[in-house]
């Protein structure tokens, strides 16, 4: 799955917690929003979901897309 496009995702962009923690959670507010995973575009090094870089709210891209999920409903 990664490598194809940055995966937008909801997160705001900034620092997270001091430590390991399981299931980070970003910043609660900002004026970037997450991408992760890299691109074809850039270093196959990238290619990895804890990679992450910032986009601006509203910028549309060529290598930035999203993955839909569906929670499974009881």
């Amino acid at each position: 799955m990664h490598g194809n496009v940055w995966e937008w995702c909801l997160d705001w962009y900034g620092g997270y917690e001091n430590g390991a923690v399981t299931d980070p959670h970003g910043a609660a507010s900002g004026a970037f929003r997450v991408g992760r995973g890299d691109s074809w575009f850039f270093s196959a090094a990238n290619c990895r979901s804890a990679y992450r870089f910032w986009f601006l709210p509203g910028i549309r891209l060529y290598n930035l897309g999203f993955r839909l999920a569906l929670s499974s409903v009881p």
